[in-house]
């Protein structure tokens, strides 16, 4: 089946918005579980994937979908719909308006689509390869910024590193925030988004977590004009470490972290790193 990105942009907004309205039904109220892997889940958040499964199988019935809480159609046509219904839920279960249903379209093992919107704030980003990356309608670049003393810096938060990181990843961090203008935790898909529509320069975490937490940011922050790898300027994947910026200043972040001979392992804790897949 060809790609008609446009219209599969068009389905990516209207899908993630309308879960977005799921979940605004239960901002400010959502009761948190737990999972097996201690992560956060409440309602909103299977309320919101349910919806997205049952559009995409009406939609596209030959299309696969992978769910962070479990949602999943086989595919027959090659693409798999990837959904991660409420991104940052610790987040949303606070009050907190900065998360975001995520959607992305895989095909061949690699997200060709993503789309990032923000029930709260009223805002969708969405991008296809060669399509361009859009904010409500509007084309969004990264910034020109060139200079890592005019940096604005953010991270999905300050436990990130004390709980996944090393020492030595730690002190990197700390390094880059000592030469960047500032540095702020709007993180999750927050803080890419800022990145990807030039309102900061760089997005680092010691863990980048599942691939629905970062497959919609990867055709985002290319068509935008930016960068996404590891703090060794490696491919992002599941569980490794992650560095988002507006390209002009990739490398200058990268040299905060001694990563060339140990990769991730020189900056994520033994916890993070056996989350990792092997083969």
């Amino acid at each position: 089946m060809p790609n008609d990105y446009d219209n599969l942009m068009d389905f990516a907004v209207r899908t993630a918005q309308r879960a977005g309205g799921i979940t605004l039904e239960h901002y400010g109220r959502a009761a948190v579980e737990f999972k097996g892997d201690g992560s956060e889940v409440t309602a909103a958040d299977r309320a919101s994937e349910e919806y997205v499964r049952a559009a995409v199988a009406e939609a596209f019935p030959e299309d696969g979908l992978h769910g962070e809480e479990g949602a999943a159609i086989e595919s027959r046509s090659g693409r798999t719909w990837v959904v991660d219904p409420i991104d940052g839920t610790r987040s949303f279960a606070s009050g907190v308006p900065l998360y975001g249903v995520l959607l992305a379209l895989d095909v061949g093992g690699e997200p060709v689509l993503g789309c990032c919107h923000f029930p709260v704030l009223g805002q969708t980003v969405v991008a296809a390869r060669g399509a361009g990356a859009w904010l409500d309608g509007r084309r969004v670049r990264v910034s020109e910024v060139d200079d890592l003393s005019e940096a604005r810096v953010v991270s999905s938060g300050l436990e990130y590193w004390r709980d996944w990181a090393t020492d030595e990843g730690r002190r990197g961090f700390e390094r880059l925030v000592g030469k960047c203008r500032f540095a702020r935790t709007w993180g999750d898909c927050f803080g890419y988004i800022m990145v990807a529509t030039g309102r900061a320069e760089i997005l680092v975490d010691p863990a980048v977590g599942s691939y629905w937490d970062f497959a919609p940011m990867v055709p985002i922050l290319a068509e935008a004009g930016g960068r996404f790898s590891t703090l060794g300027g490696g491919p992002v994947g599941n569980w490794s470490s992650a560095l988002a910026t507006n390209g002009r200043l990739h490398q200058d972040a990268i040299s905060f972290w001694e990563v060339e001979s140990r990769g991730d392992a020189a900056v994520q804790t033994d916890l993070i790193l056996a989350r990792q897949p092997r083969g």
